[in-house]
């Protein structure tokens, strides 16, 4: 049998009336996972608004962790996703903050494996949709709905400038937009390409191997 949805998995009496708790949290969860670009051995949550206020009758929180552990929003195993990350040794918390959030369905994670971290925020927009709109101090706009490419560079206008023209010679007709993002650390800026397919690894390679670039991240479309 194919799940279509996490409605299908969980059942009603832990989903709850929306999707926003459930098919949206565990699209934050899973593209979290996808940027980190590995499995989590510490992770933190911090809920707020609607989420804090319902996530374990509306099954949010097993949703989250089930994406952090690379299930989608079809997995069967979300159910058991607290148990799953439990006996995978993964140490997790979640934090019900009282701090008004912009967005009642909006949700912190931070995850750490060995030294590497990320942490972001996203919040859940109904429907089964999520946007995440914080990447580490950057101001992002990620649907998951395509692949996206984080580029890290040395900010100075003159990089930007050579940065942008190498990614139109790269990326070509198969970016669909480019988003520029500055930090509220000084002197590292972000350069986000969303595309229509991925990348060669050559291509990525000459994006990586500029030597303005700090460091390039790539996420697979959900």
């Amino acid at each position: 049998m194919k799940y279509r949805s996490v409605f299908d998995i969980i059942g009603p009496i832990m989903v709850g009336p929306s999707s926003s708790h459930t098919a949206g949290a565990v699209r934050i969860g899973l593209l979290t996972r996808y940027i980190f670009g590995y499995q989590p051995e510490k992770i933190k949550i911090t809920l707020y608004g609607s989420f804090k206020e319902t996530y374990k009758g509306h099954g949010t929180d097993i949703a989250l962790i089930g994406g952090l552990l690379g299930y989608n929003t079809s997995d069967k195993r979300i159910r058991t996703s607290l148990e799953d990350a439990k006996e995978a040794g993964i140490d997790f918390e979640f934090i019900e903050s009282e701090v008004e959030h912009i967005h009642p369905n909006t949700a912190k994670l931070e995850v750490e494996a060995g030294r590497h971290s990320l942490d972001l925020v996203g919040k859940s927009i109904g429907g089964g949709k999520m946007i995440i709109f914080e990447l580490l101090g950057f101001d992002v706009n990620l649907s998951g709905d395509f692949p996206n490419y984080f580029i890290f560079y040395k900010f100075s206008e003159s990089n930007k400038v050579q940065l942008l023209l190498e990614v139109e010679t790269i990326f070509g007709n198969n970016k669909v937009s480019t988003n520029f993002s500055d930090s509220i650390l000084e002197g590292e800026n972000l350069l986000v390409v969303e595309t229509l397919e991925k990348i060669s690894e050559e291509q990525l390679e000459k994006i990586t191997n500029l030597e303005y670039v700090n460091e390039v991240k790539f996420a697979d479309k959900l």
